[in-house]
């Protein structure tokens, strides 16, 4: 790399191959102003009343919207899904029947045992 740097040094030397022309700097702000189009200044916006409350006008109308649709919304499901707590059978089953029916429903007597005592079958381990 060095060598590279050297070679470009021996055949360039030390000067800087880009100049500026003489008084350059003198007259660029008037070239530059100069090539700028002509603003056309208009007329302010006259500012209204509405124009200030229309963002708070609309701010309340969403909000009130929302209000009714919530309303609606919680007014269709009242008692629509209510909690009903499980009941003991009011109907008592004869020991023949309960022994014909487990017979059949292929139950084991562990999954029994924890159906009985609330633990949840197998969740429990």
């Amino acid at each position: 790399m060095k060598k590279e740097d050297t070679l470009i040094l021996e055949k360039c030397g030390n000067r800087r191959p880009f100049t500026t022309p003489e008084g350059y700097f003198d007259n660029l702000t008037a070239n530059i102003m100069a090539a700028l189009p002509e603003i056309q200044h208009e007329k302010p916006a006259k500012v209204t009343p509405w124009t200030r409350m229309k963002v708070w006008v609309y701010a309340a109308a969403s909000f009130i919207g929302m209000f009714f649709i919530i309303n609606t919304a919680v007014s269709l499901t009242d008692g629509k899904y209510d909690v009903k707590t499980a009941e003991a059978p009011s109907q008592v089953y004869s020991d023949e029947y309960i022994e014909s029916f487990f017979e059949t429903a292929m139950v084991d007597e562990y999954t029994l045992y924890c159906s009985l005592t609330n633990t949840g079958g197998f969740n429990h381990l």
